[in-house]
């Protein structure tokens, strides 16, 4: 066994691959520029794609031809943390509604509890104030609530004796690492810190809205109602002319609400290219889509008698998701770089609280060759005999 693993970067990805490893008995530090329990403003830092999430454990916007294996493993690791009452694991009824007929996702099939939408009745439904049609799906989703998911995963890594240090890597900084083994959860700082294979990296920039004190969207079975809704392409959609969603999870702490997908660029300043935006609300001088309000309250005033205003108290932010290109996407595997053996574990776009137990579990197979059933076994033992406080 090494004696030490050095993990770069200090996101979602980051802690709970280090997490694992610490808890199968390695000695790990983490060494990240940025902080997060450093950090108040977050809006700073859009680079830092764990400030930002929504935290569905939902596959959307990735690419992996491994997807569904690191999904599902990632999806029974979170069940199971639930089962243990793991701060901030729940489970939303989950509505994906569409004003047109849309192609099923594979991903629909590793769902809980899928029930198409025209198996359900209308009034029960996320829909705006029209008699259009709807397509779409239900089914039962983990969803981690970031103020209370993330904190504890940081105090249950730095409880079981991992190191978090906070220093900025350049490239040349890798051969002098204290250890051996390496493993590379920098995100868009990748390309900075060492050489990807892929062309054309993109980013995709998403908006979010956080509406504090917001009540919790049940069903009359207690059961917490979240969705995301895309109308038709002349109501909301891309600069290519796609439709794009608008969605609402709620959450202990207020409402979650989004979205764009707007992929592009950083430019050699690791900044966004600059974007027109033809139609936008401000709030603390950050531009969002105006359909984030505006298609958000239609649906919420019409299904569930609440309202959603731009003079309400919402918190805006921009964050950016690393997605490599849709063809490489998700970068999961391993080279030699100055004598060390460089694990990668980044470009997981929209999903990386989605697949970040399963990438963090291969890894630990990979390096530690326990199988990943008993991994998970273990590292399950092991937080389960942790108290973390609520």
């Amino acid at each position: 066994m090494a004696d030490k693993i050095t993990v770069i970067g200090a996101g979602v990805s980051g802690i709970t691959t280090a997490l694992s490893l610490q808890h199968l008995g390695y000695k790990t530090e983490i060494i990240t520029d940025k902080n997060p329990a450093n950090i108040s403003n977050k809006n700073i830092h859009p680079e830092f794609a764990s400030l930002f999430p929504s935290a569905s454990v939902i596959p959307h916007s990735v690419y992996s031809e491994r997807l569904e294996e690191l999904f599902k493993q990632s999806q029974s690791f979170f069940y199971e943390l639930r089962k243990r009452v793991f701060p901030g694991v729940t489970i939303h009824k989950h509505f994906e509604v569409f004003e047109f007929e849309a192609e099923q996702p594979e991903y629909c099939n590793w769902m809980p509890n899928y029930i198409p939408i025209s198996d359900l009745s209308e009034t029960v439904v996320p829909r705006r104030p029209n008699d259009k049609p709807l397509y779409g799906w239900l089914f039962d989703c983990i969803f981690a609530d970031w103020s209370l998911y993330f904190p504890a995963l940081i105090t249950l890594y730095q409880q079981s004796g991992g190191i978090i240090t906070q220093q900025k890597l350049e490239q040349e900084d890798i051969s002098a690492l204290s250890s051996d083994i390496v493993i590379n959860c920098s995100g868009t700082g990748s390309p900075l810190l060492f050489n990807d294979p892929s062309e054309d990296q993109l980013i995709m920039r998403g908006h979010l809205l956080h509406k504090s004190e917001a009540p919790l969207i049940t069903t009359n079975d207690e059961d917490i109602v979240s969705y995301n809704y895309t109308p038709q392409p002349d109501v909301y959609s891309d600069d290519e002319g796609n439709a794009c969603d608008v969605y609402c999870y709620p959450r202990k702490d207020g409402w979650i609400l989004g979205g764009s997908r707007q992929v592009g660029q950083l430019n050699k300043a690791n900044n966004w290219e600059s974007f027109s935006e033809s139609s936008t609300y401000a709030i603390d001088e950050i531009q969002f889509p105006t359909q984030i309000i505006d298609l958000n309250n239609e649906i919420l005033n019409n299904s569930y008698d609440h309202r959603l205003e731009i003079s309400d108290n919402i918190i805006p932010s921009v964050g950016y998701r690393y997605i490599r290109n849709r063809r490489n996407g998700l970068r999961l595997d391993q080279e030699t770089i100055s004598g060390k053996k460089v694990y990668h574990n980044y470009g997981h776009g929209g999903a990386g609280v989605t697949l970040s137990w399963g990438c963090a579990i291969e890894i630990a197979h990979r390096i530690s060759n326990q199988h990943q059933k008993g991994i998970q076994a273990e590292l399950l033992d092991n937080i389960s005999d942790i108290d973390i406080e609520q």
